[in-house]
This record gives structure tokens, C-alpha cells and sequence, in this order.
């Protein structure tokens, strides 16, 4: 059980985290329209393979964490900080019409590379899995054994995988329905970050 329960928790927690309309699940969305979903699906590849990565250094940190108490302490006070700043960098970005990923699109031929690259420039994909992991380890659900930390791994980049691949065949209805929601998702976020902000 406890191999499926890791097996069911990487896909479950990257499910969610890619959820709403974000740079790179809306990317998907626009190369699928505006290429074809052969491209999009080579996008959504070069995303997870990214996020393989990123999920085991989140894992690597997460145990160093928790075997440094003093220094979980110091990176707390440090977090006031950094969650200051992001959010009002997230405030003055949602003032303005963000189309870095279009032109990126434009400009890149291999949807893949497009894909590596703006998974790679994701800020919070790596503080995510960190906070997922610590909760799901200190709630007894996730051991880092070597076994467990691969599977975990791999299923929340099939996870993210599967995520997008859903945006990418869906991509004219979400395009509707999620427009509003996209645009004003740095307002979002930095509403967020300063909630969490006060709560330190």
C-alpha cells in the first residue's frame, strides 16, 4: 500500500498545482490552437520532463529541512521577505498585458525546447513541492525512501502531463471559459502571496 499511496500522491499533488490557468497550461492552450496539439503535446513533454527535476530537488530540500530544524527557523524569517517581494512583483505585473509568452511562441519552432524553457523559469513550482512534500511527510503519508522519492517523482510529472494534455484537447472551450480568470491571475497570485505574508 504504501508504493501505491506514493504512486497516488505525486499524481494527485501536481494534478492539482497545475490546475488553475497559469504561463504554462495557458502556453499549452495557445500552441494548441494556434500550431496544432501534435506541438502542444511536445510542449506539455518538455514541461514534465522539467518538472522530474524539479520535484526531486523539492524532495532533497524538503529532507534538509527537516533535518535542520535551526536553519527551517532562519529560511521562515527570510520567507517574510521573499513573499513581500513576490507579492508586489505579482501586483505590478497583473498591470499589464503579459504577452512574453506569446512572442516566446511565435519566435520558437520547437514547441519541446518552449516547453523545457518555460517549465525551467516556473518560480514556484520547486517552494511548491516543498510545502507538499513537508505536509504530506510530516502527516505520515510520504517517506523518503529511495523507492518511494522515484515513484513520487515520476507520477507528478505524469501528473503535470496528464493536466495539460487535458488543457491542450480542450483548449478552445477552456480558451473561452478561463479568460478572465487568466488575465487577472497575477492579481491573484499577489492577493495570495500577501495573505500568506501575514500570516508569518
Amino acid at each position: 500500500m504504501g508504493l501505491t499511496l506514493h504512486f497516488i500522491l505525486g499524481f494527485i499533488t501536481s494534478f492539482l498545482g497545475t490546475l488553475t490557468p497559469s504561463m504554462l497550461n495557458m502556453t499549452a492552450v495557445k500552441i494548441s490552437i494556434n500550431k496544432s496539439k501534435s506541438e502542444a503535446v511536445k510542449f506539455a513533454i518538455g514541461v514534465s520532463i522539467v518538472v522530474l527535476f524539479q520535484v526531486y530537488i523539492a524532495i532533497l530540500f524538503t529532507k534538509l529541512l527537516r533535518e535542520n530544524p535551526y536553519f527551517l527557523k532562519s529560511l521562515q524569517k527570510i520567507s517574510i521577505v521573499i513573499f513581500t517581494l513576490l507579492s508586489f512583483y505579482f501586483y505590478h505585473q497583473s498591470k499589464k498585458d503579459k504577452i512574453a509568452t506569446n512572442s516566446l511562441k511565435e519566435k520558437a519552432t520547437n514547441s519541446f525546447t518552449v516547453g523545457l524553457f518555460l517549465s525551467a523559469l516556473n518560480m514556484f513550482s520547486i517552494p511548491f513541492y516543498c510545502g507538499i512534500t513537508t505536509a504530506l511527510n510530516v502527516a505520515g503519508w510520504l517517506q523518503f525512501s529511495r523507492q518511494n522519492s522515484i515513484l513520487f517523482v515520476v507520477e507528478s510529472a505524469i501528473g503535470t502531463f496528464t493536466l495539460l494534455y487535458l488543457y491542450l484537447y480542450f483548449a478552445k472551450e477552456i480558451q473561452l471559459k478561463s479568460l478572465i480568470l487568466a488575465k487577472n491571475l497575477n492579481l491573484i497570485v499577489s492577493v495570495l502571496t500577501g495573505v500568506v505574508y501575514n500570516q508569518e
